[in-house]
C-alpha cells in the first residue's frame, strides 16, 4: 500500500483493517523483519528439530548415567540360559563384597579365619579379579563362580558406588540361584546414609554384627561358621 499509493488511495483515512486481526488497522500494524525471515513452516521445522535433539540428549544422558547397569543387564540377558545352580563345584566358596576402606579388616580378620582355619576359598576383588578384564565382567563372573556371597556393610560401603553395584548384582544372582547371602555389619551405619538396596537387604536378611571384645568376637565367628555350614539358619534373599 505504501509502494502503490495510486492503487490504494487514502488508505490512512479509509480504515482498511486486517482480516485476521480484530480492531487492527493496516496503517497501525507493524511487521518485524524477522517474521518475514521465519515463516510458519520454518518455525515448525525448528521446533521439531529441537525436540529431536533434546530427546537424543536426554537419552544419551540416561544411558551414560546407567551405563554400568545397562552393561550388567545385557550380561545377564546373554547368560540367562546358563543360570541355575551348577552341578560342578564352584571355584570360590565365598564372594566378599566390601569397600576399599574396609580392606584392612577383611585381610587381617576375615581372611585368616575363613581361609587359614576353616579351609574356605574367598574371592576378593583385590586378589582374584583378572587384570585387564572389564570390572563389570569380573564382578559377574566371580559372583557366579562363588557358592555364597558375603556383604560387609559399613559407612564406607554405603558411600561406594561399586559396592552398591555389587549389592544389586548379588541380589539378582542370589535370588535366581536360591543361594545364601550373609550380611556382616562391620560398623554402625545410619539409615539416612544407606541406599534403598541396603535398607531392603537389612529388612529381609539377618545380619551378624562385628564387635570388639573376646566374647563378642567368638560369638561373631560362631554365627558366621553356622551360616556357612547350615544355609537354612540364615534368611534367604
Amino acid at each position: 500500500m505504501k509502494s502503490n499509493p495510486i492503487l490504494f488511495k487514502d488508505y490512512y483515512t479509509r480504515g482498511y483493517r486486517c482480516a485476521n486481526m480484530a480492531n487492527i488497522t493496516i496503517p497501525s500494524f507493524v511487521l518485524h523483519s524477522q517474521a518475514c525471515l521465519l515463516g510458519s513452516d520454518a518455525v515448525a521445522f525448528t521446533i521439531a528439530v529441537t525436540c529431536v535433539l533434546l530427546f537424543f540428549l536426554l537419552l544419551f544422558t540416561i544411558l551414560f548415567r546407567f551405563r554400568w547397569h545397562m552393561r550388567l543387564w545385557l550380561y545377564q540377558v546373554c547368560r540367562s540360559g546358563q543360570r541355575g545352580r551348577r552341578s560342578r563345584r564352584y571355584k570360590y566358596d565365598v564372594f566378599v563384597s566390601y569397600a576399599e576402606e574396609d580392606a584392612h579388616w577383611v585381610l587381617q580378620e576375615l581372611l585368616p579365619v575363613t581361609e587359614n582355619q576353616w579351609g574356605l576359598t574367598l574371592c576378593l576383588h583385590q586378589r582374584d579379579f583378572r587384570p585387564g578384564k572389564h570390572i563389570v565382567d569380573n564382578i559377574a563372573d566371580c559372583v557366579s563362580d562363588s557358592e555364597r556371597v558375603v556383604l560387609v556393610f559399613s559407612p564406607h560401603f554405603a558411600r561406594s558406588e561399586w559396592c552398591q553395584f555389587e549389592l544389586k548384582f548379588c541380589q539378582s544372582v542370589v535370588m535366581e540361584r536360591d543361594d545364601v547371602m550373609v550380611l556382616l555389619a562391620l560398623q554402625e551405619t545410619q539409615s539416612r546414609d544407606m541406599s534403598g538396596a541396603m535398607l531392603a537387604v537389612l529388612r529381609t536378611t539377618t545380619y551378624i554384627e562385628w564387635e570388639e571384645g573376646q566374647d563378642a568376637r567368638q560369638a561373631f565367628w560362631g554365627r558366621l561358621r553356622l551360616a556357612f555350614e547350615d544355609p537354612d539358619e540364615i534368611h534367604i534373599v
